[in-house]
C-alpha cells in the first residue's frame, strides 16, 4: 500500500477471527437417590397419578439407564423416570430399590383407544364402549377388564343325602387382581327336608296297610306258619312270640322272609 507522506511506506495486517464449532455433551441422569421399595403403595399394586392420567403397574421390572431416561416427576416423595427412546407419557418408571425400575403403564383409552404406541400395551385393546368400569381421579382401584357374559350354574346340586347346595349365578370379578379386604364368599347349604306324602314301603294284605318293620329274618318252619299270600309271596305270622299286628312277607322263594306292621 502507498503511504501518502512521500517516502514513507507502511505495513498492514487484516487480523480475521477464527470461528470454531461447538460441541454438545449430554451427561447421563444420575441414579435415583429413593426408592419406593417399602412404600405400601407400590407394594400393593396401587395405580399412581402422573401428568393427569392414571398409571398401573405392567410388564418386568428393568434397571435403570442413565442415557436414556430421564426424571419426569415425583409421586409421594419418589422420583419417576421416562424412557426418552419411547413415545412420551405412556410408561413412567418407578426405582424400587438396587438400580431396579418397575414400569407402570397408562391405559390407552379415549383418543388413544385401539392404537399401540412404541410398543404392544400390557393391556387389552379395548375401545371405550368395551369398558364396563372407569377410573376416577383419586380412586384407589385396580385396572378395570371388560366384563365376560353371566354365567348360570344350573339352579341346584345334590350332595348325597346330606343337603342341597343353592347355586347362585357367577359374578365375574371387575379388577385384574384379588381383593383382600372383601369376604369370600360361601356356597348356601340347606338341609333337605323330610318327604311329605311318603309313607315308606308299605303293603295291602287283609284291606290293611302293614309297613316295612326291619331287616328280614331267616325263615324257619317251626316258627312261622303260612297265613296268605301277597302278590305270590307267603305271607307268615311269628308263632313264638310274635305280635298280632306283625306279619313276614317271603323276600325269595325258600329265603328270608321280612316284617311289616300295622298302623
Amino acid at each position: 500500500m502507498r503511504s501518502i507522506i512521500p517516502g514513507v511506506f507502511l505495513s498492514m495486517a487484516l487480523v480475521m477471527p477464527n470461528i470454531g464449532t461447538a460441541q454438545v455433551f449430554s451427561l447421563p441422569s444420575p441414579s435415583p437417590d429413593v426408592n419406593a421399595a417399602n412404600a405400601d403403595w407400590q407394594i400393593r399394586g396401587e395405580p399412581i397419578f402422573h401428568a393427569g392420567s392414571f398409571y398401573y403397574p405392567a410388564g418386568p421390572t428393568v434397571f435403570f439407564d442413565g442415557k436414556i431416561m430421564v426424571r419426569t416427576g415425583v409421586y409421594n416423595g419418589i422420583p419417576l423416570y421416562a424412557d426418552m427412546t419411547i413415545e412420551p407419557y405412556s410408561i413412567v418408571f418407578v426405582p424400587i430399590g438396587r438400580n431396579v425400575m418397575r414400569p407402570y403403564e397408562r391405559r390407552r383409552e379415549g383418543e388413544l383407544a385401539g392404537t399401540v404406541g412404541s410398543r404392544a400395551p400390557s393391556f387389552p385393546i379395548q375401545r371405550d364402549g368395551d369398558l364396563s368400569v372407569r377410573s376416577q381421579p383419586g380412586a384407589s382401584q385396580a385396572l378395570p377388564v371388560r366384563m365376560p357374559e353371566r354365567e348360570v350354574i344350573p339352579e341346584a346340586v345334590a350332595v348325597g343325602t346330606t343337603g342341597v347346595v343353592t347355586a347362585r349365578p357367577v359374578q365375574p370379578t371387575d379388577t385384574m387382581r384379588v381383593r383382600s379386604d372383601v369376604p369370600a364368599q360361601r356356597p348356601v347349604v340347606n338341609s333337605v327336608r323330610r318327604p311329605s306324602g311318603n309313607d315308606g314301603v308299605w303293603i295291602e294284605f287283609e284291606g290293611a296297610r302293614w309297613f316295612s318293620a326291619g331287616p328280614a329274618v331267616s325263615y324257619n318252619s317251626d316258627r312261622f306258619v303260612p297265613a296268605g299270600s301277597y302278590r305270590g309271596f307267603v305271607v307268615y305270622r311269628d308263632t313264638i312270640g310274635g305280635r298280632a299286628d306283625t306279619i313276614f312277607v317271603t323276600v325269595v322263594p325258600g329265603g328270608p322272609v321280612a316284617p311289616y306292621t300295622r298302623r
